[in-house]
C-alpha cells in the first residue's frame, strides 16, 4: 500500500511538473511574440499600440475566463457571443445621458438577462442531458433573435459617465478595463484552485463516472459552469459596449470563436479536467497581440478569422497528442 501511494505521488508530481513546463513554454512564446512584434512593427511598441493591445484583451478576456469553466467539464458554450451582443444593445438603449439611475437599471437588466440565459443553458445540458454544442447553439440563436428585435441595427448610445470607468487610462497607458480583467482572472483562478466548486469542475471533467461514484453532484457542477460562463460573457459585453460607446446586435458574434481559441491555446482541453485560468490568460494575450499586429499590417478581418480557425485546429491537435 505504501509503495502504491508513493508511486501515485511520483506520478502526480510528474504530471504537475509537465504542466508547469507547458505553462512556462506558453509564456515564453508570448514574450517572444511581443518582442517580434515590437521589432518588426515599430507602431506596436508605441504608447498607442500597447494601449490598443490592453484594450483588445478586456472584452476577449472576460468571455474566455467563462469559457474555461465550461470546457473544463468537457462542454462548450456557443451562446456567449449572443450574450455579449444582447448586453451591448440593452446598455445602449436603456442608458440615458444625464440620468444616473438608468445606468443601474441597465446593469441590473443585463445581469438578470445573462442569469436567465446561463440558467437555460445549464438546465438543458445538466438536467435534460442535451449535447452542449446543440443546447448552447439553440439558446444563442434565440438570444440573437431577441437582440435583433431590441435593436435591428447598430446604434444607441452609452454615456461617457459609464464608458470612462472602463476606458480611463492608468498611467496614460493601461485602460482600467484591463485592470478589471486582471481582477476577474485572479478571482476565477482562486475559485478553480481553492474552492469546492473548482475542485469538482476538474473532477467532473477528468472522469464523470468516478465523480458520480464519489458523491459529487454532477448536474449542479455543470449547471454552475454555464451560469458562470454567461455572467462572464455579460461582463465582456459591458466592456465591449464601453469601447464602442454604442450597441450592436452582432458585435459579440466573433468572440465565441475567439474565446474557444484563447481557452484551447491556453491548454484547457476538450477532454476535460486539464487546464485553467493561468493558461487562458496567456492564450488571451497571445491572440490580443496577434490581432493588433494584423490590424497594424492592414490584414483583412476575413483572413484574421481564418487564422483563428487554424490556431484552434493546431491547438486541438497538440492537446490531443499530449493527452495520449
Amino acid at each position: 500500500m505504501h509503495t502504491d501511494e508513493r508511486r501515485l505521488q511520483r506520478r502526480a508530481f510528474s504530471t504537475s511538473l509537465r504542466r508547469n513546463r507547458e505553462t512556462v513554454s506558453l509564456y515564453l512564446f508570448l514574450a517572444a511574440l511581443v518582442l517580434f512584434a515590437a521589432i518588426s512593427t515599430p507602431r506596436f511598441a508605441s504608447r498607442d499600440g500597447i494601449t490598443n493591445v490592453f484594450g483588445q484583451v478586456a472584452p476577449m478576456g472576460f468571455v474566455s475566463l467563462g469559457m474555461t469553466f465550461v470546457i473544463l467539464t468537457t462542454g462548450i458554450d456557443l451562446s456567449v457571443g449572443a450574450v455579449m451582443s444582447l448586453t451591448t444593445t440593452i446598455l445602449a438603449t436603456v442608458m440615458i445621458p444625464g440620468r444616473p439611475g438608468s445606468v443601474f437599471l441597465a446593469l441590473g437588466a443585463v445581469v438578470v438577462a445573462s442569469l436567465v440565459i446561463g440558467t437555460t443553458s445549464g438546465m438543458l445540458v445538466a438536467v435534460m442531458n442535451f449535447e452542449p454544442l446543440i443546447a448552447t447553439l439553440a439558446v444563442g440563436t434565440i438570444v440573437n433573435g431577441v437582440t435583433l428585435l431590441i435593436l435591428p441595427y447598430p446604434g444607441g448610445f452609452v454615456p461617457p459617465m459609464f464608458t470612462d470607468i472602463w476606458l480611463h487610462r492608468i498611467g496614460g497607458v493601461v485602460p482600467r478595463g484591463f485592470v478589471l480583467f486582471l481582477v476577474a482572472a485572479t478571482l476565477a483562478y482562486c475559485i478553480l484552485k481553492y474552492t469546492t466548486l473548482g475542485r469538482r469542475l476538474y473532477a467532473v471533467g477528468g472522469n464523470e463516472t468516478h465523480s458520480a461514484v464519489a458523491g459529487i453532484p454532477i448536474r449542479r457542477v455543470k449547471f454552475n459552469a454555464y451560469v458562470i460562463s454567461a455572467l462572464f460573457a455579460c461582463i465582456s459585453g459591458i466592456a465591449l459596449a464601453s469601447r464602442m460607446r454604442s450597441g450592436d446586435p452582432l458585435a459579440g458574434a466573433p468572440f465565441t470563436l475567439t474565446a474557444v481559441a484563447a481557452t484551447v491555446v491556453g491548454g484547457t482541453t476538450f477532454s476535460g479536467g486539464v487546464g485553467g485560468v493561468v493558461g487562458t490568460f496567456a492564450g488571451v494575450m497571445i491572440l490580443g497581440v496577434l490581432s493588433v499586429m494584423l490590424n497594424i499590417a492592414g490584414v483583412s478581418p476575413f483572413i484574421k478569422d481564418m487564422l483563428t480557425g487554424v490556431i484552434i485546429v493546431i491547438a486541438v491537435i497538440y492537446t490531443s497528442y499530449r493527452c495520449r
